[in-house]
């Protein structure tokens, strides 16, 4: 499934996330979590539909514990919106493919002006 998403670390993560060129979603997630579970297939399916368009990326918060203590993640999933570096949208809790569409078509309008 992680071909339609970048997995980030605190190594690659400045260029990755905070230098792109375009907006970045970065999912906050951990492998053995039954809400990133149902998150995952979502974000696969919004990543498919948007990746021409924005750059995915995963952060696993088991692994990545100064990432996820930078950026204040205290519940996942989280979905944590970059551009220009910085963040300008984050959105906590399961969040289904339809839902999530709308938010990011909503991120890219603001984003875009």
């Amino acid at each position: 499934m992680a071909d339609t998403y970048i997995s980030v670390t605190n190594e690659n993560f400045p260029e990755q996330v905070l230098q792109a060129p375009q907006l970045v979603v970065v999912y906050f997630a951990a492998d053995k979590s039954n809400s990133c579970q149902i998150q995952e297939p979502e974000f696969v399916a919004v990543s498919k539909a948007y990746q021409d368009r924005v750059t995915f990326a995963k952060v696993n918060v088991e692994n990545e514990e100064g990432l996820t203590n930078q950026y204040t993640i205290d519940g996942i999933p989280t979905l944590v919106f970059f551009k220009g570096g910085n963040e300008i949208y984050r959105i906590k809790g399961i969040m289904m493919r339809d839902k999530l569409r709308r938010q990011l078509e909503g991120v890219l309008l603001v984003a875009s002006e």
